[in-house]
């Protein structure tokens, strides 16, 4: 009798449907896929994220709060280094951060008054990497951006008043693959003092992910999805000659990687690989603070930021950025 009840549920799946919280916040004529967006175009795609993104656009700066733009020298071009930090300036440890946007779409501007929050909140510095966007930059362009970017903070950490064993890399969606492909190539490279923790929020580590479960619920569609790693690599997609500092699941061994915090939802499609990612980081002994959100899609805090589900997202993003204090 018992094995016929378990066979009936497994037979009629429940149907997975958005967190109410989210739901009661989240426009209904913003469904993801109320007018799906062909593959491969990038010119909607942008005009999307960034109507999307406005909300957390440059804006007027707290009066405690600094902003400095650095230029440096990367690939033979000048890349810029959007520092935030509060005033006056103490020692403090410091992240490297690296905006989403599918590896093809927004800026750093895009995400101005979100870094600017997490300023506020934890005292941490923030150094956001304008790297170059694919298709027009293709890996390992926007890789290269970020690692030159890693490598100056590193440099200059001293001056930048940013304790240099307390630093950290951190991204959202593409940003948390690049987030998480620099802490590979630190490990590679012996970055010295290491990378103090990576924080990746619904990253995008794995150019063979296909949507499994989501549906019509999902944010960041499976053409999205295409559209983002086809412009980020070409013809090379999805074949064994990717690079595992492009897609970091393709990694070997995450062995001595640093301490990691992970948020995702279980309506992203990045789930499967998020999860597989982080059961890979356990098997080897990396300390893992992860979070999965039921009911909620990617970007769900850009999609319904004042649901309550999206501000204890942030409140355990925040205690993960202050725990480099630590």
């Amino acid at each position: 009798m018992i094995n016929q009840i378990v066979k009936h549920y497994i037979n009629e799946k429940m149907p997975l449907k958005y967190h109410p919280e989210f739901a009661e916040h989240f426009p209904s004529d913003s469904g993801a896929n109320s007018s799906p967006i062909p593959a491969h175009d990038i010119p909607t795609r942008r005009q999307w994220a960034s109507a999307i993104c406005s909300q957390f656009a440059a804006s007027a700066l707290p009066p405690d709060i600094e902003h400095v733009v650095y230029r440096i020298p990367s690939d033979n071009v000048l890349i810029e280094i959007h520092h935030y930090r509060k005033k006056p300036v103490g020692k403090t440890p410091g992240i490297v951060h690296f905006h989403g946007g599918g590896f093809f779409s927004l800026s750093v501007e895009s995400v101005q008054t979100m870094l600017v929050d997490y300023v506020r909140d934890t005292g941490v510095q923030f150094l956001s990497v304008e790297y170059r966007l694919a298709p027009e930059h293709p890996f390992p362009i926007p890789m290269e951006d970020s690692w030159t970017g890693l490598k100056w903070v590193y440099s200059h950490a001293e001056e930048l008043n940013i304790d240099q064993t307390r630093i950290g890399v951190m991204g959202e969606s593409a940003g948390g693959g690049l987030a998480a492909s620099m802490a590979l190539r630190a490990r590679t490279e012996n970055l010295s003092p290491p990378l103090a923790r990576q924080i990746l929020i619904y990253p995008m580590l794995d150019d063979r992910t296909v949507n499994r479960h989501v549906g019509d619920l999902a944010s960041w569609t499976e053409a999205d999805n295409v559209t983002g790693w086809t412009a980020y690599l070409g013809d090379k997609v999805g074949s064994d000659s990717v690079s595992a500092y492009a897609a970091p699941a393709r990694a070997v061994s995450l062995a001595g990687l640093p301490p990691l915090y992970m948020d995702v939802g279980q309506l992203d499609i990045f789930v499967h690989e998020g999860v597989e990612y982080v059961r890979r980081l356990v098997d080897v002994g990396v300390s893992v603070d992860f979070h999965l959100y039921s009911g909620l899609p990617h970007g769900f805090e850009g999609l319904a930021p004042r649901s309550p589900v999206a501000k204890r997202a942030w409140e355990s993003r925040v205690r993960a950025i202050r725990e480099l204090y630590y």
